[in-house]
């Protein structure tokens, strides 16, 4: 087969770059020549299961043998409309009371565990990479199916910036000063797609659970 789904979050936004972007350079390794998939920005896992659901009812489903699912911070407000990526001042004050009145941790969590048995049985005949990108799904990210990168890549990101949210924040605004494309500079890119390459290669169990810190493995 000739394809790979790498879907999720804004960690795996990038991915044609061969040179820059870890999803293209994962691929290559693999020897998949077409990504399908995509990495939304910002917004809760929901759009991610949209898109996923969408695959699944194509015709290109059967011809995808592996998937990477990228999984966003479980405290997203579970929407099928922009959130973040919507910038009105209507929509920011929503989000404010969102998070200052409704929000519910319990509830979030809750969701987000539901979300990943269903990943469960969707994929089920499938082979599944799971990286975990935020701290906040720690606790119960080893229900998922799958080889599961269980070390969180947001605060490795932060540490490359010297965890100065501004500089992550000024990313998205596609800042020139600041090209760090999926949340890493090129190099960091290229030792996470040799890192999941090496560690999925060499996985002696569907369900291996992998904890290392990518930045400081050097493979063999």
């Amino acid at each position: 087969m000739t394809r790979i789904y790498i879907g999720g979050d804004s960690f795996c936004k990038y991915r044609y770059d061969s040179n820059l972007d870890w999803p293209k350079q994962l691929a290559d390794l693999l020897g998949y020549i077409k990504i399908e998939g995509s990495g939304i920005e910002g917004e809760s896992w929901w759009h991610t299961r949209r898109e996923l659901q969408d695959c699944m009812q194509s015709s290109i489903f059967h011809e995808i043998d592996l998937f990477v699912i990228c999984h966003t911070d479980s405290h997203r407000i579970l929407s099928g409309n922009q959130v973040v990526q919507n910038h009105s001042e209507e929509i920011n004050q929503a989000r404010d009371l969102y998070y200052k009145y409704i929000h519910n941790y319990h509830v979030h969590n809750w969701m987000t565990q539901n979300w990943y048995q269903e990943l469960n049985t969707w994929l089920t005949n499938k082979r599944v990479i799971h990286i975990q990108c935020f701290e906040s799904t720690v606790d119960y990210f080893s229900i998922l199916n799958g080889v599961k990168f269980s070390y969180p890549l947001t605060p490795i990101s932060l540490r490359e910036i010297g965890h100065d949210p501004s500089l992550f924040l000024r990313e998205h605004m596609n800042d020139p000063a600041h090209p760090r494309r999926n949340h890493f500079t090129a190099k960091s890119n290229r030792l996470l797609a040799k890192f999941i390459y090496d560690k999925y290669s060499r996985a002696i169990t569907y369900n291996e659970l992998i904890t290392d810190n990518f930045q400081d493995h050097r493979g063999v």
